[in-house]
């Protein structure tokens, strides 16, 4: 059993090394064509101008930063800069170049898809299912719960598994065997989700979850400038660090460096440029496409440059200093990340980060239950067991099987956003032109603004 485990490990490995490579130039080529239309043609003839309105912001940002705010904004990174020290790079520090260069083409998609979605007033599963296929729409469905229950909501427990590790060792030299730990942590975890959801009190906790992501935020905000200053004299050596990295690239298939592919899996990750989930989340509020689309713009601006600057910094500096080892495996690679900021800021610091990262590994867990309830057509209690099945599969991987469990997060990132992004171009391509504004019957506010 365990060398079947580890052929189809290696499988999945093998299988998204290969499909990226190949996918980023299509991604690339068909995001600039996507936003370049949409953005200088058809959103002055579909749309109009309105004002932004806050109540429209509450809603729309709160649902999508309570699956995109979470433990994957840590993790994820870490694990980039893991890949690119084992593939050779020199100073890993570059990754966080090549995401913001990736970002300059996904960023641009989340406002389009925004807006399209407002236009057609569908979701992408509707979308994708009218303007690709129905088959290609319900694969979209499947991948897309896959992603955000199974591999996103793993990973989670990854995060919160971490920092009880750490907390354990620094208050009682406590260390706790994977199967403990299981026992210990993530299944009280499961049982308090299952709690919620089947009590049906999720929509109390998705109302509170506008109080806890934005405490959660802050407390980060907080934790990096604390960082930053007790660290100030690194930042040139930082900077100096991820320059020569980024003029010295390693490279795959057809020449692409790597960084730029783990770069931009990680901001599709992180800030979910593409993959449709800004569009869900927007096609649910009253707001104006253009309103609805700058929101989501915003949104993954912020939660772009925040992830990469904080993780690739603090990285960057426990890797000088010796504390952080990216050879580690799984979840100890993490351990090591909190270890150097307990080294820099101490107990202050790391209660900080211990009370980012549950808060936030909890919202996404239950942002993850809200994203499923909205895209599958079933009774809430089908729907109830279907979410603590994948959350059990994703959590047993985590745990016990990290570096799968990423690598299949990866090759959902690609599925989904292939999908939508498909669908998206073939909007502009050849449906637009029925949704020009003297057919569009969008409501919107009188008050209109230049």
């Amino acid at each position: 059993m365990e060398n079947l485990i580890l052929e189809i490990e290696e499988l999945l490995r093998i299988i998204s090394n290969i499909a990226w490579p190949v996918f980023i130039p299509f991604l690339i080529l068909v995001g600039i064509y996507v936003s370049v239309q949409v953005i200088f043609n058809i959103r002055h003839l579909t749309t109009e101008r309105s004002k932004l309105n806050f109540k429209y912001i509450i809603p729309q940002t709160s649902v999508t930063l309570g699956a995109m705010v979470g433990t994957g904004t840590i993790i994820g990174f870490l694990g980039a800069l893991s890949k690119l020290s084992i593939s050779g790079q020199i100073y890993v520090e570059a990754v966080a170049i090549w995401a913001l260069i990736g970002s300059i083409v996904l960023i641009p998609i989340s406002y389009c898809e925004t807006l399209i979605a407002k236009i057609v007033n569908l979701s992408p599963r509707e979308y994708i299912g009218k303007f690709i296929s129905k088959n290609a729409g319900e694969m979209y469905v499947l991948s897309l719960i896959f992603l955000y229950v199974f591999a996103i909501g793993g990973v989670q427990f990854t995060g919160i598994d971490a920092i009880m590790i750490t907390a354990l060792d620094k208050v009682s030299n406590i260390e706790l065997s994977p199967i403990q730990r299981y026992i210990y942590i993530v299944i009280p975890i499961i049982g308090i989700v299952s709690i919620v959801i089947f009590n049906k009190r999720e929509k109390i906790f998705i109302k509170s979850m506008i109080g806890m992501i934005l405490v959660a935020i802050a407390f980060y905000f907080v934790f990096f400038g604390l960082f930053t200053l007790k660290t100030a004299h690194y930042i040139p050596t930082f900077i100096e660090r991820m320059i020569v990295g980024f003029k010295n690239p390693t490279s795959i298939l057809f020449g692409i460096p790597l960084g730029l592919i783990f770069g931009m899996q990680r901001v599709i990750q992180i800030a979910e440029p593409g993959l449709g989930t800004l569009a869900m989340a927007a096609s649910k509020s009253e707001a104006s496409p253009r309103v609805a689309g700058f929101i989501s713009l915003t949104l993954t601006m912020t939660l772009v440059v925040v992830s990469i600057i904080v993780t690739s910094y603090i990285a960057s500096y426990g890797m000088n200093e010796g504390t952080i080892s990216l050879s580690a495996k799984g979840v100890y690679k993490l351990v090591s990340y909190f270890e150097t900021v307990i080294s820099v800021t101490g107990n202050f610091g790391f209660m900080i980060l211990f009370i980012f990262i549950v808060l936030s590994g909890m919202t996404t867990l239950l942002g993850g239950y809200f994203l499923l309830n909205n895209i599958l057509d079933n009774s809430k209690y089908k729907n109830n067991i279907i979410y603590i099945i994948l959350v059990f599969m994703g959590s047993v991987l985590a745990i016990f099987k990290f570096d799968m469990i990423f690598n299949i997060l990866d090759l959902l990132l690609l599925i989904s956003i292939g999908l939508n992004i498909s669908a998206l171009a073939m909007f502009a391509e050849f449906e637009w032109s029925k949704y020009k504004i003297r057919d569009y019957d969008f409501k919107i506010s009188n008050n209109k603004v230049s």
